[in-house]
């Protein structure tokens, strides 16, 4: 192996590594889609909007309409979903784990197809809830998301101890 290759693999290795999540925020009639995690051992019971992980070998655009289809079961067009936030968020986890990540929200209104819970075994329920009047067992950082959203705010950050 070339040792210029080598130095930057060695590199690379120790560099610290920033996950992304993605998050699709579909809006109809003033109404917002939240499904409510269930049997994943990370906020069970609290409504989210669909989302998931990155994976590394995809734009984040195709990201975020892999996981619509996945979750909910619409057809969306990379090209028809706009990101509308972006985030910088320390993840709790159980046992007093956390990680950081970036949480990028892109929000969508063309689809196809109708809306399904795709995900039974981690997803209870899958509803639209009225913009201002939220479930109580919403999720911090998603309600602090959609008030970002709704106030014009691209950026935020969640989780720090003074968010």
């Amino acid at each position: 192996m070339d040792a210029a290759l080598l130095r930057f693999k060695e590199k690379e290795a120790k560099r610290f590594k920033l996950k992304a999540g993605v998050f699709a925020l579909l809006i109809e009639d003033g109404k917002v889609l939240l499904l409510r995690r269930s049997r994943t051992g990370t906020e069970d019971g609290m409504y989210v909007l669909p989302m998931g992980g990155h994976d590394g070998t995809e734009p984040l655009t195709h990201a975020v309409v892999r996981e619509i289809k996945e979750e909910i079961n619409l057809e969306v067009a990379p090209e028809d979903v706009t990101m509308c936030h972006t985030m910088h968020r320390l993840h709790p986890m159980p046992h007093g784990l956390s990680f950081e990540q970036i949480d990028l929200f892109f929000a969508f209104t063309r689809y196809t197809g109708m809306i399904h819970n795709n995900e039974p075994e981690v997803c209870d329920d899958l509803a639209f809830f009225p913009l201002n009047a939220l479930p109580e067992n919403i999720s911090p950082f998603i309600k602090h998301a959609l008030e970002c959203i709704l106030n014009g705010k691209h950026y935020s950050e969640f989780g720090w101890g003074d968010s």
